[in-house]
């Protein structure tokens, strides 16, 4: 597999890629959110005579999305009904009780219909229509299907962009309140958990149909950094006095972190290169660890490191000083110049300034 396929590759799975969601309210805590809540919360939105006071809005959206209901009105007689216990004890999700129609919805937030469908109707056929108001069967899924044709099929997709455009309608005239945002919160939240699911089906049969050429990119990744890292260490045996090689790699969470570090040294102090897959342009940044520093070192360490291109911060209860230097593209004489640089000076802090602070703080207790 040449280079021209794999960037074949790489362009095709673009469209796969999840991109990072906005969390919602509704998805705090250590739970998963499952059906029965969100069809109790869908019920409560879908009811105009609910204190949120957002009046038709949802119902709206939910009307507007099923076919053949132009005619209906968008009202209920009564409240939402939940868990509908059918005479074989089967449970109806949600029922709407609207002004002149009926209307059965079964939510599904994963993919699977196993309801018994056939036991809903004739119930709702003998217990809840009166002969002269339409019945109308609605499947909410991420897929927007129905496995029975009687029952429309709708996605979460389509409903939750109804909603919305309900929503931005209300806006224009009346005053955004707290049920309008928790009303946009949970759309989000609905978003969240069933349209990425319905994604990634897609996502699953490109990897496993690509599995083989994957593997091989993935490969040649190791491979890639593997040679990196030993032009590194060859660098610094030969250029940095001293040096006696000291290293460890870590995966952060948008690529590897290569860590060098002398064995003569008592702490975790090291340089780090960082190679960030975060944007499509990959901008490598090296960074230097001060580990177990007081104030003083502290001091010593920014007037060793700090420079006008120097980003720093604090870790761990503040006992590590770090530093962080990012380049705008990836040039690999660069970044092994920047290496040799930043281990020099801390070898200067870790075997000169720190032996001698901590010299000059044990004699200052023994006086």
């Amino acid at each position: 597999m040449d280079l021209e396929q794999l960037r074949a590759l790489l362009a095709k799975a673009e469209r796969f890629y999840q991109p990072e969601r906005e969390p919602s309210i509704f998805a705090l805590g250590g739970r998963g959110y499952y059906e029965n809540p969100t069809t109790d919360l869908l019920a409560f939105f879908l009811d105009p005579a609910q204190v949120h006071g957002l009046e038709e809005c949802f119902l709206t959206a939910l009307l507007n999305c099923l076919p053949n209901t132009s005619m209906l009105t968008p009202s209920l007689r009564a409240a939402p009904q939940r868990e509908v216990v059918t005479h074989n004890s089967n449970r109806i999700d949600l029922v709407l009780p609207g002004d002149g129609w009926d209307l059965l919805l079964e939510n599904k937030i994963f993919h699977g219909q196993v309801n018994p469908f056939a036991d809903y109707e004739a119930f709702a056929q003998r217990e809840l229509n009166d002969g002269e108001r339409p019945l109308v069967y609605a499947v909410l899924s991420p897929s927007g299907k129905s496995v029975r044709a009687a029952w429309h099929g709708l996605s979460y997709a389509q409903f939750i962009e109804a909603a919305r455009q309900q929503l931005a309608q209300r806006m224009l005239t009346h005053p955004v309140d707290k049920w309008q945002v928790f009303a946009r919160d949970f759309l989000l939240h609905l978003e969240n958990i069933t349209v990425e699911k319905a994604m990634d089906a897609k996502a699953v049969n490109f990897v496993i149909e690509h599995l083989h050429q994957i593997n091989k990119l993935t490969r040649l990744k190791d491979q890639v950094i593997n040679a990196l890292d030993a032009k590194v260490l060859d660098k610094l045996d030969s250029e940095v006095s001293g040096y006696k090689r000291y290293t460890r790699r870590h995966n952060w969470e948008n690529g590897p972190a290569l860590r060098y570090a002398s064995k003569s040294w008592k702490t975790w102090s090291d340089v780090v290169l960082y190679l960030s897959g975060a944007s499509s342009a990959m901008k490598p940044s090296i960074r230097v660890y001060l580990c177990d520093v007081d104030e003083k070192l502290k001091e010593l360490g920014q007037q060793l490191f700090m420079g006008n291109e120097t980003n720093m911060w604090l870790e761990k209860s503040d006992s590590i000083l770090c530093f962080s230097w990012v380049l705008n593209h990836f040039d690999e004489q660069e970044v092994l110049g920047l290496i040799v640089e930043k281990m020099k000076l801390l070898m200067t802090f870790e075997n000169e300034l720190r032996p001698q602070f901590s010299k000059r703080v044990a004699a200052g207790l023994s006086q």
